[in-house]
């Protein structure tokens, strides 16, 4: 029987996969820490950003595939600059 660990971490920490281990998983709240955002604003991204969708962990639990989470945000533009200001 094979048994799957879930690993919640706060968006401080960074972790990343070793062969042959489970996928990193994010819970809800730390999506919304990580990016700042509202459970509004996480459910728009994801019908309209193609934010990745949550993984089914559980009868009552879902989870985001960190891995996804993290390659998303890397797709992501770079803001531009808005500072006018100089060093004179």
């Amino acid at each position: 029987m094979s048994t799957k660990h879930v690993v919640s971490i706060s968006s401080s920490q960074s972790l990343r996969m070793t062969a042959g281990a489970a996928p990193l998983i994010y819970r809800k709240n730390t999506v919304l820490a990580k990016f700042g955002i509202s459970e509004t604003t996480l459910r728009r991204w994801m019908s309209s950003e193609r934010f990745p969708r949550p993984r089914q962990l559980g009868p009552r639990a879902v989870g985001w595939v960190a891995a996804e989470v993290d390659s998303w945000l890397e797709e992501r533009p770079v803001a531009a600059s808005t500072s006018s200001h100089t060093d004179d």
